[in-house]
């Protein structure tokens, strides 16, 4: 189920302003630039302490629901559909979580919480308005088509390795598809986020399911009993304690 969740940390593409805002591209720093300022620009996105979505994923019958919250300090998803719920929870400072895939709980390792909080922090820009903190640099490589579309190809590098490639739109720079981890995202419907000036998709394609965005909020309160460990079956409670 791990690519069910990365869709979720992929989900970040903004819509263009004017095009005589942004500057001509010769790097790949030009392209995240550009990005930057269609996004509402680097102080509107610095202000972003925490992102909470609600949605839904699947299609029909199938459909279900989803919410999802994330900042420095917490990690929180529902994921429910007709087949398949999943919880998933951390506690970043006291460096604790778990997750419940079904009726199955399962508390995380230090090296998984690690991995899922540092995924949620790129995924509030961090690896485009704080690269120096995540050890990202960008490559701009050859224009690609996609569906008779050119689109600039920007590579995030971390370690000399390829985090991930990136793909926005030349005119309005938007971020339309990333790859990453051997999966291909795609974004689309942009609109701006009640109360900001950061516009960001409602519509988020993938090989595991579409999901529409109904909603987001910026730094809103996050209710901490949402970390409490669930009961497994065998009725340990010795992990149930608020986190």
């Amino acid at each position: 189920m791990k690519t069910i969740i990365a869709v979720f940390v992929m989900f970040l593409a903004v819509f263009g302003v004017n095009s005589q805002d942004f500057k001509p591209v010769v790097t790949g720093q030009d392209v995240i630039d550009n990005y930057i300022t269609a996004s509402g620009g680097k102080d509107a996105l610095k202000d972003i302490e925490s992102i909470r979505m609600k949605g839904k994923i699947g299609e029909g019958s199938e459909a279900g629901e989803l919410e999802i919250y994330f900042s420095k300090n917490y990690v929180y998803m529902d994921i429910g559909m007709k087949e398949f719920s999943m919880k998933q929870a951390i506690d970043v400072k006291k460096k604790k979580g778990w997750t419940k895939f079904g009726e199955m709980i399962k508390d995380m390792t230090e090296e998984e919480i690690k991995k899922n909080t540092k995924n949620m922090d790129g995924s509030m820009w961090g690896n485009f308005i704080n690269p120096e903190e995540f050890g990202i640099t960008y490559e701009l490589l050859q224009n690609e088509t996609i569906d008779g579309t050119e689109y600039y190809a920007v590579d995030l590098v971390r370690d000399s390795l390829t985090v991930s490639t990136s793909y926005f739109d030349m005119k309005t720079f938007d971020k339309v598809r990333e790859i990453k981890g051997g999966m291909t995202s795609g974004f689309s419907d942009f609109r701006k986020v009640k109360d900001s000036d950061v516009i960001m998709p409602f519509k988020i394609t993938s090989q595991t399911g579409d999901v529409v965005i109904t909603d987001i909020t910026f730094n809103s309160s996050f209710n901490t009993k949402l970390l409490k460990r669930p009961k497994d079956k065998k009725g340990d409670d010795s992990k149930n304690e608020d986190k």
